[in-house]
């Protein structure tokens, strides 16, 4: 039988794993506290989330064996994967850092302990392109440094850990006053609290205060809590809007050649990992332009981009109690979508083995340009949201609303409300989410989301406005003008030889969308009779029975859709509501040149 972590002079690979699952089981506890005093870099309310997902991720997916090297070197691989969030992927390299000291003891002394602890210390403050004291890094620093000066005076690892827990306190409380952003919000950082808080668990049980099979080695969710809502405090300022994550990999990275190229998109730039793979994090305007750069250093496996604008308003400005979420397909004004703080869940575009999201990581030029160099093969597809992205979006606003409305692409043509409904039954608490397929697409879509986000601005119940979601769909039409044939075709969509004939005779037809959602075409014989048909279908439709308004939306072609609109509101004496670029999933099916109108009748 093993002995316990407390009385031995060493720790084996299971008693280090127990040893930081108990750190976890801590941060997880207090991650909503950890929420509440995130203010620095960005006060956007997710550090005790992201810290108890890096851990979370990297406990569940390790393997844990006799030797203390290879499960902290599987924990460390794990982490650097599942890293969330500056103090995540800060906490991975730190991981990392005691993996490379402990790579090949089968157990874990005194002395290693300490070696392991300044050597992690030493890789995060590499990881970290201007670090900042006052955070994660400083308390890391302290506690190596009071482990080295306790380090003769300790019988054991459990003693040489208590002796250094006043300095790691000592230290987390000076971060208070370290940073203006801190010091103005009277809170000390929430990173470094989280690796206090991690410490403080792990500690715990290899002195004996806890036990292991108390924990019984079960992770948990990592899940924001549906409990009493965060009032965040709030201090600072959102310099840069998109917090931007990605997991690269290649033969060979240069790492300062990589933080080099990626120093002028942003700021809070981390490139964390070692070997083959690197994690790379960055608060950017551009999240499109950092993706570009990367995928001439490597294979992006992972990648996330968060809009800290956006959960900055939801914290410490939130107009209304209930969340109204959408995916990428729904063509909006990024001015309305901040108007009525929209949650936006992007969809995935794939180029052969380079992945993108749809909107945030690639833009419509970026899209035509790579789709215009792909050879049949390669020609780029589509696919839904990930169920986890979804389930990711509800944890996260169920925190902050009374309940969320999520209306989404035509279920006839993505399986995008599939996978909404599937998250929303994961998703624990009380709150009331309802998943809603609008049998809609773009801008029709986004008006059908726009007379939602309307309804709710007027005070109206979370039951009523999903009851006249239905009827907003059937009021809402979509007349699409496809200028080429040229992707429907390379996209498997048109038989080649059909789609020969159509460009020889100048083929291009009008897509709409039946009562069901399904695409249904109408013949026309060029974009001007396209365009002319079009607008003769608007005017009859608003003469049956008034618009209420309507949206003109194109792919790289602005002059065709200030045409078509000119025409419209000639036509029927109305404005559009906005001209807006379709999204990049979008393009790949109606391709460069297209436009298009939705409607919406009173």
């Amino acid at each position: 039988m093993r002995k316990p972590a407390s009385a031995a002079k060493t720790l084996d690979g299971h008693q280090l794993f127990d040893a930081l699952l108990a750190g976890l089981h801590r941060v997880q506890r207090k991650q909503d506290y950890l929420n509440r005093i995130n203010v620095y870099p960005v006060p956007d309310g997710d550090t005790g989330t992201n810290i108890a997902a890096t851990l979370s991720y990297a406990l569940e997916t390790a393997e844990v064996s006799d030797s203390a090297g290879e499960t902290m070197s599987s924990i460390a691989d794990a982490a650097l994967v599942g890293a969330r969030g500056n103090s995540g992927i800060i906490f991975a390299q730190f991981l990392s850092g005691l993996s490379e000291a402990m790579r090949d003891a089968q157990s874990v002394a005194k002395e290693r302990f300490v070696l392991a602890a300044e050597v992690a210390r030493s890789r995060a403050y590499e990881a970290v392109t201007r670090p900042k004291e006052g955070t994660i890094l400083t308390v890391m620093h302290a506690w190596a440094e009071a482990l080295h000066r306790e380090a003769d005076s300790a019988q054991s690892i459990a003693e040489l850990l208590r002796k250094a827990g006043p300095a790691l306190s000592e230290a987390l409380e000076k971060t208070r006053y370290m940073l203006p952003q801190l010091t103005a919000a009277g809170v000390v950082d929430a990173g470094a609290s989280g690796f206090v808080e991690f410490i403080a668990g792990a500690e715990r049980f290899i002195s004996g205060k806890v036990k292991a099979p108390f924990l019984a080695r079960r992770v948990g969710s990592h899940k924001l809590s549906l409990g009493d809502k965060i009032e965040l405090h709030e201090s600072g300022e959102v310099r840069f809007r998109y917090c931007t994550e990605a997991l690269i990999a290649a033969e060979t990275i240069d790492r300062e050649a990589l933080r080099t190229s990626l120093t002028p998109f942003g700021d809070s730039l981390i490139v964390a990992g070692s070997g083959e793979r690197a994690r790379i994090h960055i608060h950017t305007d551009q999240p499109a332009a950092v993706f570009a750069s990367l995928t001439s250093t490597g294979r992006v496996v992972q990648q996330k981009v968060d809009d800290m604008l956006l959960q900055y308003e939801v914290a410490h400005r939130r107009k209304y109690p209930i969340a109204i979420v959408t995916d990428s397909t729904c063509d909006l004004p990024r001015e309305l979508i901040d108007r009525y703080q929209i949650q936006v869940v992007p969809l995935h575009l794939i180029f052969g083995e380079k992945e993108y999201l749809d909107k945030l990581t690639i833009d419509s030029e970026e899209f035509f340009n790579l789709a215009d160099r792909a050879s049949g093969s390669e020609f780029p597809t589509s696919s839904q949201p990930a169920t986890g992205l979804f389930n990711r979006t509800f944890s996260y606003l169920s925190t902050y609303y009374d309940s969320i409305i999520a209306i989404d692409v035509a279920g006839a043509l993505s399986g995008t409300v599939n996978s909404g409904e599937r998250a929303a039954e994961a998703v624990d608490g009380k709150k009331k989410i309802s998943v809603l397929d609008s049998r809609q697409i773009s801008s029709s879509l986004g008006l059908v989301v726009l007379r939602a986000a309307e309804a709710l601005e007027a005070g109206k119940s979370h039951d009523e406005i999903v009851s006249e979601v239905e009827s907003y769909s059937r009021k809402a039409e979509l007349l699409v003008s496809v200028h080429t044939l040229e992707y429907f075709i390379r996209g498997g969509r048109v038989k080649p030889v059909a789609g020969w004939v159509g460009k020889l005779l100048n083929l291009k037809p009008i897509v709409t969308l039946d009562a069901e959602g399904n695409a249904i075409t109408i013949k026309a014989f060029s974009v001007r009779q396209n365009v002319a048909k079009i607008v003769k279908m608007i005017e009859r439709r608003h003469a049956e029975s008034p618009l209420r308004c309507y949206a003109v939306v194109h792919g790289r072609n602005p002059e065709g859709a200030l045409e078509l609109a000119a025409k419209i509101e000639q036509a029927i004496g109305l404005p559009p509501l906005y001209i807006e670029e379709i999204s990049p999933v979008l393009a790949l099916h109606a391709g460069r040149g297209t436009v298009a109108v939705a409607t919406m009748q009173e």
